[in-house]
């Protein structure tokens, strides 16, 4: 429901309640057609007081503190301010019924401040509760069609990276190089064998995080690095420079995507290195990544990688991701999140 329908119904229905609750008995038992007017009048003066500031103060809130992240500071201060105003505006109604004598007796006692207290509370407090039952749908259902979107998204880059992986050409290095090492040098084996294991595990994985420590992050590219370096040898070269574990985390598979990336795009030879650098930006909670620029003639792929890594930033409630390139290098910035302090749409 749109908020001028909400509005508007809103305006039908306190109107309707109040005069066939409290003001029914008054219209059929005064005949005089001033006493009848006033009553119309006063029912929608009350109406406009109680409906209006309510709604004002709602939608100030949620500008303030939006989503559904601040629910609970939400309704807290929605309560803190609405309720004094609920008994403000009964006693003022009660106060200015008496002393304008509009009903031509006094209405000023304990009983009648406390039911009038009563109707604006109730008043107020439902149209809270429409206001917010119908934001808190809208947010919720915002939030599971990006969480689905976001599931997309990593599936979208796990499959392609797996279609690398899985290349013949890829694929026939990768097996050629651990059966030499088989036979040459069976620790090295090993700890090749681990860190593809690793990989494909860190992959199958990755679809259900949605933030991952940098330093784990950092682990896993330098295991896919270790990888390409078997296909491409010292035409590859990579430099992070990440000082131990500073606390941060970023989506998962985003330096990969950059890596393949800098790869897919880029002719390498070993007279012309492809030199792919991460660095930490501590100050302003970012990592660029650089890496230098030999375009290749022809490129084969779907040119997802990077918009997709874009769009789950945005999806994410994150900082953009930035990207910048020059005549020699090409630069992408990715925002960083400190460890504890991100909620996110499925976390």
């Amino acid at each position: 429901m749109n908020e001028k329908r909400l509005r508007l119904t809103g305006y039908l229905v306190i109107t309707s309640l109040f005069f066939i609750f409290f003001m029914m008995d008054m219209l059929f038992t005064w005949k005089v057609a001033q006493l009848q007017l006033k009553i119309v009048f006063i029912t929608i003066l009350f109406s406009v007081l109680v409906w209006e500031p309510t709604r004002a103060v709602i939608l100030l809130l949620r500008r303030r503190l939006p989503g559904l992240i601040n629910l609970r500071s939400r309704v807290m201060w929605e309560l803190l301010i609405l309720i004094p105003y609920a008994c403000l505006l009964g006693c003022a109604r009660v106060y200015l019924e008496d002393l304008t004598l509009v009903w031509g007796v006094r209405v000023a006692s304990l009983g009648n401040y406390l039911y009038t207290i009563g109707v604006c509370m109730l008043f107020i407090l439902l149209e809270a509760a429409v206001y917010e039952g119908a934001y808190f749908f809208v947010e919720w259902n915002r939030a599971r069609n990006e969480a689905e979107e976001l599931k997309k998204i990593n599936m979208q880059v796990q499959l392609d990276l797996l279609k690398v992986q899985i290349q013949p050409h890829f694929l026939f290095n990768t097996l050629n190089t651990l059966i030499g090492l088989i036979e040459l040098r069976p620790k090295d084996a090993i700890d090749f064998t681990e860190k593809l294991a690793y990989i494909y595990r860190y992959l199958l994985e990755a679809n259900d995080r949605t933030l991952i420590e940098l330093e784990e992050e950092v682990r896993f590219v330098r295991a896919f690095f270790s990888l390409l370096k078997t296909r491409y040898g010292n035409a590859l070269h990579m430099q992070i420079d990440i000082p131990g574990d500073q606390g941060f985390e970023l989506p998962p598979l985003s330096l990969q995507i950059l890596l393949e990336n800098a790869v897919k795009h880029n002719a390498m030879t070993q007279a012309r290195p492809l030199n792919f650098l991460v660095t930490l930006d501590e100050e302003e909670n970012s990592l660029c990544i650089m890496n230098n620029i030999q375009l290749r003639d022809s490129v084969s792929g779907t040119g997802k990688g990077l918009p997709l890594l874009k769009k789950k930033f945005a999806l994410l409630n994150l900082p953009p991701v930035e990207i910048s390139s020059s005549r020699s290098h090409f630069v992408v910035t990715l925002p960083l999140v400190k460890r504890y302090s991100y909620e996110s749409i499925d976390r």
